[in-house]
């Protein structure tokens, strides 16, 4: 299953799934989404590169620019907005 939607001004596509570096289309740019360690439905940080918790992977056209440099945290409504667009809470 896959969503469709903005992020900072920028269509994305998240999936749960984590997609392989050789999977990846070279012309798309790949975030890896970490889920809180006490709440693993819950989404809270998007990087390069979950070493650990691995939610989900979000799929951009163009690189975007975090808040944090290297990572962008998402605020628990936008979390809870994720978990629920894929079924993971009511």
């Amino acid at each position: 299953m896959t969503k469709t939607l903005k992020f900072k001004g920028h269509k994305v596509t998240i999936t749960r799934d984590r997609i392989a570096e050789e999977d990846r289309d070279p012309d798309l740019v790949y975030y890896e989404i970490r889920a809180d360690d006490e709440r693993p439905f819950l989404p809270i940080v998007i990087e390069s590169t979950a070493a650990t918790d691995f939610w989900g992977t979000m799929i951009a056209e163009q690189e975007i620019e975090f808040n944090n440099g290297e990572f962008q945290s998402l605020n628990e409504d936008l979390g809870m907005k994720l978990a629920r667009g894929f079924g993971l809470v009511e």
